[in-house]
């Protein structure tokens, strides 16, 4: 993602693993960040040569406002992106069409927000 994307935008110029970037937890000293959570799919189609897993994507962020439009860009950038899978042939579809807001956390210091998507990995 580029410096001027809305979500770098919302969590500072870039995203960098270990800082405001985290692979299934995330520090509790983290502030807003994005928290990327895998999850098995269903056992791999071996008559049509693909398999899909799935992942939820969990932003923390300072205010409402922040989280939802923060989120609405990631499900933006990434639904129907067949760019995402380095290792292999894939395509991602969010699983839903607006992020998922919880309630605040720390005494309201914190919104979390998340969005679920399926991956569809094809091996060629």
């Amino acid at each position: 993602l580029t410096a001027t994307n809305p979500i770098c935008v919302s969590l500072g110029t870039t995203l960098s693993g270990g800082s405001n970037l985290f692979m299934m937890l995330e520090p509790a000293d983290a502030t807003q960040c994005i928290t990327i959570i895998p999850y098995g799919g269903g056992r791999p189609n071996t008559d049509r040569n693909r398999f899909e897993s799935s992942v939820q994507i969990r932003l923390k962020t300072s205010s409402r406002q922040k989280a939802l439009e923060t989120m609405q860009s990631i499900i933006e950038n990434l639904h129907m992106n067949d760019n995402v899978c380095a290792s292999m042939n894939g395509l991602i579809m969010a699983n839903q069409s607006l992020p998922i807001i919880f309630d605040v956390l720390e005494g309201g210091k914190y919104i979390v927000s998340v969005s679920n998507f399926d991956i569809i990995h094809t091996k060629e």
